[in-house]
C-alpha cells in the first residue's frame, strides 16, 4: 500500500533480502519445476505444448517462463504472464494448453512454477546511498602495481568503481578496501607513476538503479533514483542492483 505522508505513518523496517529467488522478507517466492518441450520446430504460433515425459507436478494456474529459442524465438518472460490454462497427463507425455498463443522451439526447457500472490508481503522501499562521480586530490604516490593508497579514509569510494584521471590506464576497476579504508587494491592495467595528490575520479560505470517486482507481479526498473527517497510503488521483491545502489530499508 502506498501510504500518504500527510495522514499516515510506516510503522516497521528491515533491511530487505535482495535475491531472485527471495522475497523482501526472505521467503521462497515459488517452487519450481523444469521440463523439456518436444514441440516440432520452428512450428506455427500455438496454444499447445507437448512434452517428453509425464509430469504430474505441472499443474492448471502455474507460471511457465522460457529463454530464447535457439531459432530466435522470443524469450518468455514473468511480464508475459503465460499460464497453464489446462494440462492433460497421458502414458508418457504431457500435453499443455497455454491462456495465449506462443511460438516454441523443440528442446527449449521450460520453467513452470506457482506464485502465492495472497501471501506476498508488500514493502515501500527507501534509498539510503546513490552514488555520484567523486572528484578528489586524496592518494600517495605510485610507481606501479595495482594498489592505490589514499592519505585519509573516504567512505564515500566503494569496491566496483572504476577510477581515472592522468596517469592512470583506462578499465581500472576498485575490487577491494582494506579495513583501512585507504589501501584500494584495483583490477587491470598496473597503474604506473602517479603523482601525490593526483586529481583522481572515482565512479561506477553504469547509472545507479534498481529492479523490483511488484505486488501485482510486474518487474519495474528504477534509474538513477533520488537519495533519501522512498519509491512510491509497493514491492515485494528486490530482484537487482546496479551502480553502487545501497543502503535500502523495506518499510511498512
Amino acid at each position: 500500500m502506498i501510504r500518504n505522508y500527510y495522514t499516515d505513518s510506516f510503522k516497521s523496517g528491515i533491511v530487505p533480502i535482495i535475491s531472485t529467488t527471495q522475497l523482501i522478507d526472505g521467503t521462497v517466492k515459488s517452487p519450481v519445476i523444469v521440463a523439456d518441450n518436444n514441440t516440432p520446430t520452428n512450428v506455427a504460433t500455438s496454444v499447445t505444448i507437448v512434452l517428453t515425459v509425464l509430469n504430474r507436478n505441472i499443474l492448471r494456474g502455474m507460471y511457465i517462463t522460457a529463454p530464447i529459442g535457439g531459432g530466435g524465438e522470443p524469450a518468455w518472460t514473468i511480464n508475459d504472464n503465460i499460464l497453464v490454462e489446462a494440462v492433460t497427463y497421458q502414458a508418457a507425455t504431457t500435453t499443455i494448453t497455454l491462456n495465449k498463443p506462443k511460438e516454441l522451439a523443440a528442446g527449449t526447457t521450460l520453467t513452470f512454477f506457482t506464485i502465492n500472490q495472497s501471501s506476498w508481503k508488500e514493502y515501500n522501499l527507501f534509498i539510503g546511498t546513490v552514488p555520484s562521480p567523486i572528484t578528489i586530490q586524496n592518494n600517495i604516490a605510485v610507481t606501479g602495481g595495482q594498489i592505490l593508497t589514499l592519505n585519509t579514509p573516504d567512505t564515500r569510494i566503494q569496491a566496483g568503481m572504476t577510477v581515472g584521471g592522468i596517469g592512470i590506464p583506462a578499465g581500472i576497476t576498485i575490487t577491494t578496501i582494506a579495513a583501512d579504508g585507504i589501501t584500494l587494491t584495483v583490477t587491470g592495467a598496473a597503474i604506473g607513476t602517479l603523482a601525490a595528490n593526483a586529481l583522481l575520479t572515482y565512479s561506477f560505470s553504469v547509472l545507479p538503479s534498481i529492479s523490483v517486482l511488484t505486488i501485482n507481479n510486474q518487474t519495474v526498473t528504477f534509474t538513477n533514483p533520488a537519495e533519501g527517497f522512498v519509491l512510491p510503488i509497493s514491492v515485494v521483491q528486490i530482484t537487482g542492483l546496479a551502480g553502487g545502489l545501497s543502503n535500502l530499508i523495506a518499510v511498512n
